[in-house]
C-alpha cells in the first residue's frame, strides 16, 4: 500500500519512510564527522572527564578522590564507548544518540498503540526537528538514557489496561514500574520530577486497574532501586556520610529557596517555545484536538503530564534548558496531533495555523538560503567546502518554495501532510550539516583549536603536561580531557620540580609569580588568558 489513509488524513508510506531512512544516516554522520568539534566546557566535558577517570582508575563505583554530588550510571555508558572506540567527541556523545533514536521510536510506539500510525510517524519528525532535543541528542550526557527509560515506563505503563492476559497486566506492572525506578541510578533525584508529573497517569491506570496488582508495580519499582542502593552502599563504605549528604545537598540547592522561587518564573515556558520551534506552533492546536476528542489516558499523558513538569520546574532554584527536555517528547506528540488535525478538518483555525507555520519557515529558509548565498563570495561562514554550502543553498531554497506552497495552498484540496513533513525534512537536514561542521553544538572550540596546533600538539603529546594554579573551571576540565598525560598544582609546587616542566597557566597566576621564577620560564604561546610556558 502507498498511501496511509486514516479519514481525510494521508500519508505517502513510501516516502515517509524513505525520508525516515535518509534522516538516520545523516543524523549518525553528523555525530561520526565531528573531528572539527570540541566537547562543551559544560557539562559535557565534565561527563566526559569523569566517565575518563573510571576508565583510568579502573574502578567503577568509586573512583572519585571524595563522595560525589550524582549518581554514577550515567558515566558507565560513556565510560564503556571510551573502551570500545577509544577517547574522542564521537565515543563521548554515541550512547546520548543511540538513546535518543531509541527514545524516538518508543514515543512512535507509544502513540501508535494508544491512537493511530499516521500520528506516530509525525511524532519522529516533530521531535526531530526540535533544537533542544536535536542538540542533547548529540551531546555527551545523561539526559537521553534517562528520558528513554521514562518512555519505556511509560509504554509498559500503557500497556496494562490494553492487555487481556492477567499475566501479560502483572509483567507490565512491573516493567513499568522498574523503568520509572531506574532513572535515579542515571540522574539522581532529577527522576523525582518525571514521577510527580506522571503521578496523575499512574493513579488513573492502577484506579483501572482497581487497584489490585498495585503491588507488582511496587515490586519493579524497589528492583529498579538495587542499583542505586548497592551504589549508595559502596559509596558510604568508601566516603562515609558525607556520600549521603552531598545528594541532598545538590538535591536542596536546586528547590524551593525563599530567595528564588520567583526569580525567572517564565525561564522554562519561554526556553521550551525558543528551542522547540517550530513545534509549538501547533501545540495550542494539538491541545484542543487533544482534550475535545480523545481518551483520558492520552489528555493525562501529553496535555497534564507536560504542563505539571514544566510547572514543578518553574518553582524550582535551577534554570537550565536541558532539565526540561522530559517534556519535549510528550510536547512533540501533543504538536503531532496538532498537526493531524490541522489536515484533517480544514477548518479556519486550521488553515491560520498551517499559515503561520509556513510563514514562520518561510523566513527561517530564507534567512539561511541568504546566508548561504551570501557564504559564497563573502565566506561568512570558514567551515563550509562549496559542496555542503551548495547543499544547504538547494536544501533551503526547496523548503523556501514548500513554505510558500504550504501558505497559498491551504484552501486546496490537493495539499496534504506530505509537504509539512518535507519542511520539517529539510530542516533537520540543514540542522545535522550545520552540526557536522561545528557551527552550532560547538561553542568551546577555541582551547581545542588552540592546543591542537601542530607545535603544541607535539609537546602534550610527548611531555607531561601541568596545569598550574587557579584555571577558569570550564577551561579547566576541557584541558583534562584533550591532555594525555597531567597533572594539577598550584604555584608554590614548581619549586619542587627539579626538571624541565611545561604547564598551563593563566594570566592572573603568571602576575603571582615572583621575580626567580619569572627568570626561568619561557612563554611559548599565549591564548586569550591562557598561557603555555616551559620552565628550566
Amino acid at each position: 500500500m502507498m498511501n496511509l489513509k486514516e479519514e481525510n488524513f494521508v500519508i505517502n508510506k513510501k516516502l515517509l519512510f524513505f525520508l525516515i531512512s535518509v534522516l538516520l544516516l545523516v543524523s549518525f554522520c553528523s555525530i561520526l564527522f565531528i573531528e572539527n568539534h570540541s566537547l562543551v566546557a559544560h557539562d559535557e566535558s565534565l561527563y566526559a572527564n569523569r566517565a575518563k577517570l573510571i576508565i583510568d582508575s579502573n574502578n567503577w563505583f568509586t573512583p572519585f578522590e571524595k563522595a560525589h554530588h550524582k549518581t554514577i550510571g550515567s558515566y558507565w555508558l560513556i565510560a564503556l564507548s571510551f573502551k570500545i572506540f577509544g577517547l574522542n567527541e564521537f565515543s563521548a556523545r554515541l550512547p546520548s544518540y543511540i538513546f535518543s533514536i531509541l527514545s524516538s521510536f518508543v514515543l512512535f510506539k507509544i502513540i501508535k498503540d494508544i491512537s493511530s500510525l499516521g500520528i506516530g510517524l509525525i511524532s519522529i519528525f516533530t521531535l526531530s526537528s526540535s533544537f533542544l532535543w536535536f542538540s542533547y541528542g548529540k551531546y555527551c550526557s545523561p539526559d537521553t538514557l534517562y528520558i528513554f527509560l521514562n518512555l519505556l515506563g511509560i509504554l509498559f505503563l500503557l500497556k496494562t489496561t490494553s492487555s487481556l492476559e492477567e499475566t501479560n497486566k502483572n509483567k507490565f506492572l512491573f516493567l513499568s514500574g522498574l523503568f520509572l525506578s531506574l532513572p535515579f541510578f542515571v540522574r539522581s533525584y532529577l527522576q523525582l520530577l518525571p514521577l510527580v508529573s506522571l503521578s496523575p497517569l499512574i493513579y488513573y491506570k492502577i484506579k483501572k486497574l482497581r487497584y489490585q496488582k498495585t503491588r507488582y508495580f511496587i515490586f519493579g519499582f524497589f528492583i529498579g532501586l538495587i542499583p542505586l542502593i548497592i551504589f549508595y552502599y559502596i559509596s558510604y563504605r568508601t566516603y562515609g556520610v558525607d556520600s549521603l549528604i552531598r545528594p541532598y545537598m545538590l538535591l536542596q540547592g536546586k528547590t524551593l529557596t525563599e530567595n528564588n522561587i520567583f526569580e525567572g518564573f517564565l525561564f522554562y515556558p519561554r526556553n521550551l517555545i525558543l528551542l522547540s520551534t517550530p513545534l509549538f506552533i501547533f501545540l495550542i492546536k494539538g491541545t484542543r484536538y487533544i482534550l475535545k476528542n480523545k481518551s483520558r489516558e492520552i489528555q493525562i499523558l501529553f496535555v497534564f503530564t507536560p504542563f505539571i513538569n514544566i510547572l514543578l520546574l518553574m518553582l524550582t532554584a535551577s534554570k537550565y534548558s536541558h532539565y526540561g527536555l522530559f517534556a519535549i517528547p510528550l510536547l512533540a506528540s501533543n504538536a503531532a496531533f496538532g498537526i493531524y488535525d490541522s489536515f484533517q478538518k480544514k477548518s479556519n483555525g486550521s488553515k491560520l495555523t498551517l499559515r503561520i507555520f509556513g510563514g514562520l519557515m518561510l523566513i527561517i529558509s530564507s534567512l539561511i538560503f541568504l546566508v548561504s548565498i551570501l557564504n559564497f563570495h563573502l565566506k561568512i561562514l570558514n567551515q563550509f567546502n562549496f559542496i555542503e554550502g551548495f547543499i544547504i543553498s538547494l536544501l533551503s531554497f526547496i523548503s523556501l518554495i514548500l513554505s510558500l506552497n504550504l501558505i497559498y495552498k491551504t484552501n486546496s484540496k490537493a495539499l496534504n501532510i506530505n509537504n509539512i513533513l518535507s519542511i520539517f525534512f529539510i530542516q533537520i537536514f540543514i540542522l545535522s550539516i550545520l552540526f557536522i561542521n561545528g557551527i552550532i553544538g560547538n561553542p568551546n572550540n577555541e582551547i581545542k583549536d588552540f592546543i591542537y596546533q601542530p607545535d603544541i600538539k607535539k609537546i602534550i603529546e610527548d611531555k607531561q603536561i601541568y596545569l598550574i594554579g587557579v584555571l577558569e573551571d570550564k577551561k579547566l576540565n576541557l584541558l583534562k580531557f584533550y591532555l594525555p598525560k597531567y597533572k594539577v598544582i598550584n604555584n608554590k609546587q614548581i619549586h619542587k620540580i627539579d626538571q624541565t616542566m611545561y604547564g598551563f597557566i593563566s594570566d592572573k597566576d603568571m602576575k603571582q609569580f615572583n621575580d626567580s621564577i619569572r627568570t626561568e620560564f619561557i612563554n611559548l604561546k599565549e591564548f586569550k588568558d591562557i598561557n603555555l610556558i616551559k620552565i628550566n
